[in-house]
C-alpha cells in the first residue's frame, strides 16, 4: 500500500478588479487505496477557518468532478467509497454539513455511482433527504404525556414524562440532529426526535435507503428508543 502524507494547499490569485484576492483550495476529506486509482480526495476552497465551498471530487490522478454549489458549514466532511447499491462497483458518498450550532447538526447526502461504459466514471445521483423519508413514512402524534409514533403497521408508544426532562413538552418533531452512513454494502440515514430542541430526544429513527434505479429512495424506518440514563 503506497504511504501518502497530504497537505495540499493551493493558492490561487483572482484579480477581478487589479486587487489580488487569496482562495485557500484545500482537501478537506480523503480515502487512500491499496491501487491508486482508488485513492479518492474531496478538494474545496476555505472561505473561512470552518467553511468550505465549491468542491472537487478527485479520483485517481485523472478524473475530476466538480461541485460548484456543494457547500459545508463546519467540521470535516464524511467521505466513503463503497457499493451501496449491489452492482459490484464502488460508489463514492460525501455527507456535508449544512448547518451547525448548539445541539444542531444537519446535513446533506451527495452519492456518486460508478459506471463502466466502457470506461470508469461518476455520475450523482438523487437521493431522498432523510427528513423527507420520515415525513413520507411516519406518522407521529401527541396525546397527553404519550407520543404515538406509526410507522406502516407498527406502533410505538412512548411516555415523554419518564425521561424526567426539565423543558416545555412540545410536539415530536424532527432534523436537528441528522446523520448519514453506509452499513454492509447499504445506505442509512438517521435523525433524532425531539419533543424540546435541542436537548429533549425520545430516540432515533433510522432510515433503510435502497436504488430504484434512478435514485436513492427510503424504504424502511425503524424507530430506536433512548435508552434512559441511570
Amino acid at each position: 500500500m503506497r504511504k501518502f502524507i497530504i497537505s495540499i494547499v493551493v493558492t490561487i490569485l483572482l484579480c477581478p478588479v487589479g486587487v489580488a484576492l487569496a482562495v485557500q483550495r484545500v482537501v478537506t476529506s480523503y480515502i487512500i487505496s491499496d491501487v491508486w486509482y482508488e485513492n479518492i480526495f474531496l478538494i474545496a476552497d476555505k472561505t473561512d477557518w470552518m467553511s468550505t465551498k465549491n468542491f472537487t471530487v478527485q479520483v485517481g490522478d485523472d478524473l475530476f468532478y466538480n461541485f460548484p454549489d456543494w457547500r459545508n458549514e463546519k467540521f470535516t466532511p464524511k467521505l466513503f467509497h463503497e457499493d451501496i447499491n449491489a452492482d459490484e462497483l464502488k460508489d463514492i458518498i460525501v455527507v456535508l454539513i449544512s448547518g451547525a450550532g448548539s445541539g444542531i447538526s444537519t446535513k446533506e447526502i451527495h452519492v456518486l455511482n460508478q459506471l463502466q461504459d466502457p470506461y470508469t466514471r461518476y455520475n450523482e445521483v438523487p437521493v431522498e433527504s432523510v427528513t423527507e423519508a420520515v415525513q413520507r413514512l411516519v406518522k407521529m402524534e401527541q396525546i397527553g404525556d404519550k407520543i404515538s409514533i406509526l410507522i406502516g403497521k407498527k406502533e410505538y408508544e412512548v411516555d415523554y414524562t419518564k425521561f424526567n426532562y426539565h423543558t416545555p413538552n412540545n410536539s415530536p418533531q424532527i432534523g436537528a440532529i441528522e446523520e448519514y452512513s453506509p452499513e454492509n454494502g447499504v445506505l442509512y440515514g438517521y435523525t433524532t426526535v425531539f419533543v424540546s430542541i435541542p436537548e429533549a430526544s425520545i430516540g432515533t429513527f433510522k432510515v433503510k435507503y435502497v436504488w430504484d434505479g434512478e435514485r436513492y429512495k427510503a424504504d424502511s424506518v425503524a424507530f430506536i428508543e433512548l435508552e434512559q440514563s441511570n
